[in-house]
């Protein structure tokens, strides 16, 4: 199954996207807990690109590539602006949750959260476009 949707630089359309994400992956062989983490992933990349790459700024548009199967879920987000989304590097990768919220830390927990869901995370960019592939691998 393939999807793209183009949107709007605005916070208010994330409501939307979850929305449509959770009946398009209705038919995946995978939990429902699975199924909100991924979604949840996937509305911290949105809020990422929207508030920090674009700068809410509604004139500018968003676009998310998506493809299932029943092996795994590849999302490609692009235009996503210009943040250095590397900046925490291997910090975010290998990030206790756990401990974060314990310690009640602030900032940066969307990357850390991104990064401790998806399988694959991969900022580049490509013909003056900034993008961030997001992959999830379903255990058959």
């Amino acid at each position: 199954m393939k999807a793209n949707l183009t949107l709007a630089c605005s916070t208010s359309v994330q409501e939307e996207v979850r929305a449509f994400l959770m009946r398009y992956f209705d038919s995946l062989p995978i939990s429902a807990s699975e199924k909100n983490q991924i979604i949840l992933a996937i509305d911290e990349a949105l809020a990422n690109a929207i508030i920090h790459g674009n700068k809410a700024d509604e004139s500018k548009s968003i676009t998310l590539d998506m493809d299932v199967t029943d092996k795994r879920i590849s999302l490609e987000i692009y235009d996503v602006g210009l943040f250095d989304a590397t900046a925490q590097g291997e910090e975010s990768k290998n990030v206790n949750l756990k401990e974060v919220i314990k310690e009640r830390q602030k900032g940066g927990l969307g990357l850390k959260l991104i990064y401790s869901i998806m399988d694959v995370v991969c900022f580049y960019t490509k013909d003056d476009k900034s993008y961030c592939l997001l992959v999830k691998m379903f255990k058959t």
